[in-house]
């Protein structure tokens, strides 16, 4: 792994560490009062777990499609992360800004899937 599959993994993990925190603590606050206590956990989780599978993706060894799948997904972090910290210096609303950010990761992630090489279709011998 270089620097920029390092820096692409650990920006997949915090991205989604945030949208599942944030996500989470707002569904459960109604009935929880503390809904960071659970919130953060199951950021803490589904973050790693997000960063592990774009690492595996990112491995010498695997296949044009998960590597391509990774790059998509790291993609989608990386502008969510940038929106998120140019609308916090713009001092935006936080519902703006994850929508935002959830909008332009979008954007990021279909255009880096369709610039990435398609992998080559195994060739049946007759």
């Amino acid at each position: 792994m270089n620097f920029k599959s390092i820096g692409l993994t650990l920006a997949a993990g915090l991205a989604t560490f945030l949208i599942v925190t944030i996500a989470v603590a707002a569904f459960i606050e109604p009935w929880i009062e503390f809904s960071l206590f659970v919130g953060i956990p199951a950021g803490l989780v589904t973050g790693a777990v997000a960063a592990a599978l774009v690492a595996l993706g990112f491995g010498d060894d695997a296949p044009a499609q998960r590597r391509r799948l990774a790059i998509s997904f790291a993609a989608f972090a990386a502008g969510f992360l940038v929106v998120l910290v140019v609308g916090s210096v713009a001092n935006l609303g936080i519902s703006l800004l994850i929508l935002a950010g959830v909008g332009v990761g979008i954007l990021a992630a279909l255009g880096t899937y369709l610039r990435e090489p398609k992998p080559k279709q195994p060739q049946i011998q007759a």
